[in-house]
């Protein structure tokens, strides 16, 4: 099977790794400095596990059915499904109302589709910042590290990362998964100020935190899918 990827490269990477998107794109990050050959060698020494992971996410699309921004679509918030409800009136920010996401769309908006799902996205980072603020003022200070800021963006190839100097960015994406999945991301993003790297000391770190890291690992992998619109 011939791959095709795309290299990153940043001068302060210590270690090789590849990262696959949930539409099988690849990523493969490596130091400035690193030698093609060295990549390519890795890339072989992983081909067996590449092929797994696209085969899982051919299987997984073929399942997969787009939202549709409708009065009835569900959408995730914490875990849990909630309907969606669009209704013609004034501007207002959407909301969670008795279980239902209201969104109201102004006479003169043509679009509806595109204006409700710009509306829902922004209800989605609103409310992101806030836990996920929350969230990491709680585990910063179990883990006893220190950050610069954290910032919400459309990741697409992962769930979140953790930059040298300190600065966490959280997909918007991420809110939508129960509380203890939320928690498990940002214990992995924190326990980079410690290990910047996955090594074996870095999952004992995710690990003293988080014992059920692996469950949250696999249910993210599992339904990935769900959080894509």
């Amino acid at each position: 099977m011939d791959l095709k990827y795309t290299i990153t490269r940043r001068p302060r990477r210590r270690t090789l790794s590849i990262v696959i998107a949930h539409d099988n794109r690849i990523v493969v990050r490596a130091n400035q400095s690193m030698p093609d050959k060295a990549i390519v060698k890795f890339i072989e020494s992983k081909r067996d596990w590449i092929s797994k992971t696209l085969n899982f996410n051919n299987a997984c699309l073929s399942l997969y059915t787009p939202k549709q921004f409708i009065c009835g679509e569900k959408f995730m918030y914490l875990g849990e499904d909630f309907s969606l409800l669009i209704e013609r009136g004034k501007n207002r920010k959407p909301e969670l109302k008795e279980g239902i996401f209201v969104i109201r769309i102004p006479k003169h908006i043509k679009n509806s589709v595109d204006y409700g799902r710009d509306k829902l996205v922004q209800w989605y980072r609103t409310q992101s910042y806030q836990i996920l603020n929350e969230r990491v003022d709680l585990y910063r200070r179990i883990l006893n590290v220190q950050i610069k800021n954290i910032k919400i963006r459309s990741l697409k190839s992962t769930w979140a990362n953790c930059s040298c100097l300190g600065v966490l960015t959280f997909s918007w994406r991420l809110i939508m998964a129960p509380l203890n999945i939320v928690d498990y991301v940002v214990v992995h993003e924190l326990a980079h100020r410690l290990q910047h790297n996955h090594s074996a000391r870095f999952w004992k770190q995710v690990e003293k935190t988080i014992p059920e890291y692996k469950a949250c690992k696999k249910w993210l992998r599992d339904n990935e899918r769900r959080f894509r619109w």
